[in-house]
This record gives structure tokens, C-alpha cells and sequence, in this order.
């Protein structure tokens, strides 16, 4: 009896290593190359209710109305993403581009006017403060200048790929109109091809799939509203010009994980020290603390209680994610993670009890 428990458990043990390890290389490796048209089946997924419903109410064939929406879903999104995208970018670029100059126009002579004044009220720490002042110099213009070189390596990496981006938009709408336009025809192929059983199965599973995608995106929107809001309100107390457009573009950076808020405030605030403005970098160093706090303190929970997971089980999945697939994983693990709890609620398949 024993033997045939352990026997179970291995083949139990077995299947699962054999799935995940399916799901990883999919993942990893599949689903980058298929991406605009899994992009394609979303967005048909999405439009369909729509579709469906204005296409009952007008009595206009569902075809012409697919069309008509996927040219003004596809025409707001890329004015949108012209409009927001150049701005950003070019903000940022003048931004960091300028870190180099400020610190050789401002910072550096800054620093040298300090030290001829401690020289001449304390001439016998020349030697010690010659070291100091070259270390801190090293240190502070190193980080500024790979801070900023960073930035706009990333921005100008994203720059250089635009032609890639162009034809994977292209194949993305290519691909949509045909999902949206035979959207029926194609899921009743799909599920034809399957048992009563598994068809229920799929069923559940893209339900589970659609709301959960969904909840991660309102638990990320709350994040990002809430470290805008932030970010907006510390700018506007320090009387940083252009404050919302600030809080916007470090808001954007702050959802990258090799980035964040840091990027920006803590060169900001080492500025501020050096040129003797204490108020920014004071200021600047106290939005960084509490904004990170706040985002390490509700990211695990907020995300967890919107897909419906422990924060700590959440947290694992997201740490376990970037380090296998990147930023991907930051964002697929805890869904698949959930999609699976919630499979295994439902009592569809038995992972645990």
C-alpha cells in the first residue's frame, strides 16, 4: 500500500515537473516568437462583447463593425502612444543628457569652492582633503554619468528597435482584424477539436486567465496612481516646475525593476546637497525613502489581494519570476500561480488540499 502511495506521489510529482517545465520553455521561448498574434487573440478577445452587442443593436454585419472598432481601438492607441511616448522620451533624454554638463558647469566647482575654504581655515588637512575631495568626485560623477548613460542607452536601445516594433505592430493588427472578424468561427473549431471534459476545461481556464489579467491590471494601476500622486505632491511641495509631467515620467520608470524612482531622485538629491540647495536634496531624499517603503509595503499585498493570493506567496512568485523570464515573469508567475489556485479551488485539477 505504502509502495503504491509512493508510487502516486512520483508520478503525481512527475506530471507537475513535466508541466511546469512545458510552461517555462513556452514562456521562455514560444510565446516571444508568437506574441503578435497572441496580442491579436486578446484584443479580439476583448472587442468581442462589444462587437457582438453593437453589431445585434445597428443589425450592420459583424464583420464591417469589427472593422470600424478595430480601426478606432488601433487609432487611439497609437495617438495615444505618439502623443505620451515622444514626450516622455524626450524628456528624459534631455534630462539625463544633462546630468554630465550640470556636474562639470555646477557640481564640480561647487565642490572646489568648499574645499579652498576648509584649505584656507584649515591649512594642515590639505593632503587628507585632496584624497576626499578626488573620491568623492570619482564617486559622484561615476554614478551620474552611468546613471545616465543607462537611461539613455535604454531609451536609445528602444529607439533603435522601432522597425522591429513596426513589423510586430503590423502582424499584431494583421492578425487581430482576422481573430475579430472569424472570432466565433475560430474558438468553435478550437473547442470541437476536444472532450466534453477538456472543453469545459479550456472554458475555465480562459475565464480564469481573462479575470485574472484583469485584477493584476487594477492592482498595478493602483500602484502606479498611487506613486504618481506621490511623486506629483513632493514635486509641487519642493516647487519643482512642471510637477505632474514629473510625476508622470517617474512614475513610468519606477515600473522598471533595474530602474525606479532611484534613477532619478537620489542623483537629484545628491544635486541638491552639492550646490547647497538642502531643501531639494532633503526633499528628494525623503519622496525616495517613502515611496519605495510604500511600494515594497503594498506591492505583495495589493497585487496578492487583487488575483487572490497570500502577499508572501506573492512575493516568492514575482522574486522566482524576474529571475527566471525577467520582467516577464515579474508579471506572468504570479498569474499563472493564481490561475492554478484557482483551478485547483474549483476542483478541476488537485495540486494541493
Amino acid at each position: 500500500m505504502n509502495l503504491e502511495k509512493q508510487k502516486a506521489f512520483l508520478i503525481h510529482f512527475l506530471f507537475i515537473a513535466v508541466t511546469l517545465g512545458i510552461i517555462f520553455i513556452g514562456f521562455k521561448y514560444l510565446l516571444p516568437l508568437l506574441m503578435p498574434f497572441v496580442i491579436g487573440m486578446l484584443v479580439a478577445a476583448i472587442l468581442r462583447k462589444s462587437i457582438d452587442s453593437i453589431s445585434k443593436k445597428t443589425h450592420i454585419q459583424r464583420s464591417f463593425v469589427s472593422i470600424f472598432i478595430l480601426l478606432v481601438f488601433y487609432s487611439i492607441i497609437v495617438l495615444l502612444a505618439i502623443m505620451v511616448g515622444a514626450k516622455v522620451v524626450s524628456f528624459i533624454i534631455e534630462l539625463f543628457s544633462k546630468l554630465p554638463g550640470l556636474y562639470a558647469e555646477k557640481l564640480e566647482p561647487a565642490l572646489n569652492s568648499v574645499n579652498n575654504d576648509l584649505l584656507t581655515r584649515f591649512p594642515n588637512i590639505e593632503p587628507f582633503l585632496e584624497e576626499r575631495l578626488d573620491t568623492i568626485n570619482d564617486a559622484i560623477f561615476g554614478y551620474i554619468k552611468s546613471t545616465s548613460e543607462s537611461v539613455i542607452g535604454a531609451v536609445t536601445k528602444v529607439a533603435t528597435q522601432i522597425p522591429s516594433m513596426i513589423i510586430n505592430l503590423i502582424f499584431t493588427i494583421v492578425s487581430s482584424f482576422f481573430f475579430t472578424i472569424d472570432f466565433h468561427k475560430i474558438v468553435d473549431f478550437v473547442l470541437r477539436q476536444l472532450s466534453d471534459e477538456k472543453r469545459n476545461m479550456v472554458v475555465r481556464i480562459k475565464e480564469n486567465i481573462v479575470g485574472t489579467l484583469i485584477k493584476f491590471i487594477k492592482a498595478y494601476a493602483t500602484l502606479i496612481t498611487i506613486t504618481f500622486v506621490e511623486l506629483s505632491l513632493g514635486f509641487s511641495i519642493l516647487s519643482i516646475p512642471n510637477a505632474i509631467l514629473l510625476g508622470v515620467v517617474v512614475a513610468i520608470v519606477d515600473i522598471m525593476p533595474i530602474l525606479g524612482t532611484g534613477a532619478i531622485l537620489i542623483p537629484w538629491s545628491i544635486i541638491g546637497f552639492v550646490l547647497g540647495n538642502t531643501k531639494i536634496g532633503v526633499g528628494m531624499l525623503i519622496m525616495y525613502l517613502i515611496i519605495t517603503a510604500v511600494r515594497q509595503a503594498l506591492e505583495p499585498r495589493v497585487v496578492g489581494q487583487q488575483i487572490g493570493l497570500h502577499p508572501v506567496v506573492t512575493l516568492i512568485c514575482m522574486f522566482v519570476g524576474v529571475q527566471l523570464l525577467g520582467i516577464i515573469g515579474l508579471f506572468m508567475f504570479p498569474i499563472i500561480v493564481t490561475i492554478l489556485k484557482k483551478m485547483n479551488d474549483e476542483g478541476t485539477i488537485h495540486l494541493f488540499k
